[in-house]
C-alpha cells in the first residue's frame, strides 16, 4: 500500500484497465438508473478487484441488485455520502479493504493511482462541465479515477453519467475542485467536504 503523502517519483502515466459501466446500460434514464451513478461507480471498482469484467447485461442487473439491497437493508435507494458509499461496499460484498480519506491533494490522488488503487469520489457533477450530461447535468454524482497523464495534465475516469463515459478526461483541477461529499441538500451541493474512497 502507499502511503498518502510518501516521497517518491510518480510515473508519468498510469492507466488502470477497470471496466466500463453507464449507468443506464440500456440507455433508460428513468429510476433507478437516474440516481445508480454511485452503485456503477462500485460495480466498476470491484470488477477490476476482483478481476471480472462487465457487460451492458450483468451490470445493469448488479445495479438493480444493488439498489433491491439498499431497499431491503437501508430503506431505501437514496444518495449517498462516501461514509455510507463505503459501508454499502462492505455489507453487499463483503469486502473490508476499502477507505475513506480526507484531507488530501491531486498528488495524492495519482500517487494511489500509481500503487494499483481504485479511487471513487463522490462530485458536485456540474462543476465538471461534462459536454455529454444533458444540462445541467447532475447535481451530485460519484467518477472513478483509473489513471492520469501528465502530459495533458488530466485524470483518466470512467463516468458512468454518460454512455461516453469510459476514459473520459479531467484536467486535474477541474477533478479535484469538484470533489465534495453529498451535503443531504442539493442546494448546498459544491459545498461538503472533500472526501474519496480508496479500494485496495
Amino acid at each position: 500500500m502507499l502511503l498518502i503523502g510518501a516521497c517518491y517519483a510518480l510515473p508519468p502515466k498510469v492507466y488502470l484497465n477497470i471496466p466500463f459501466l453507464c449507468q443506464a446500460p440500456y440507455g433508460n434514464w428513468a429510476e433507478p438508473w437516474q440516481d445508480a451513478c454511485e452503485e456503477a461507480a462500485v460495480i466498476m471498482a470491484m470488477a477490476w478487484v476482483k478481476g471480472y469484467q462487465v457487460t451492458r447485461g450483468s451490470g445493469n442487473q448488479e445495479i438493480l441488485n444493488l439498489v433491491a439491497f439498499q431497499q431491503k437493508q437501508y430503506g431505501g435507494h437514496l444518495d449517498l455520502t462516501a461514509k455510507e458509499c463505503v459501508k454499502l461496499i462492505k455489507d453487499y460484498y463483503k469486502f473490508d479493504n476499502v477507505e475513506l480519506r480526507e484531507n488530501f491533494t491531486i498528488e495524492d490522488i495519482k500517487s494511489e493511482l500509481a500503487g494499483g488503487m481504485v479511487v471513487i469520489a463522490p462530485m458536485a457533477g456540474r462543476m465538471l462541465q461534462n459536454p455529454y450530461y444533458t444540462p445541467p447535468g447532475p447535481a451530485y454524482h460519484y467518477i472513478v479515477f483509473k489513471g492520469y497523464d501528465e502530459r495533458s495534465g488530466e485524470f483518466i475516469t470512467n463516468d458512468a453519467g454518460t454512455r461516453r463515459g469510459k476514459d473520459f478526461r479531467y484536467k486535474y483541477q477541474v477533478a479535484y475542485n469538484a470533489i465534495h461529499d453529498w451535503t443531504g441538500d442539493k442546494k448546498t451541493i459544491g459545498r461538503g467536504r472533500k472526501a474519496i474512497i480508496v479500494i485496495k
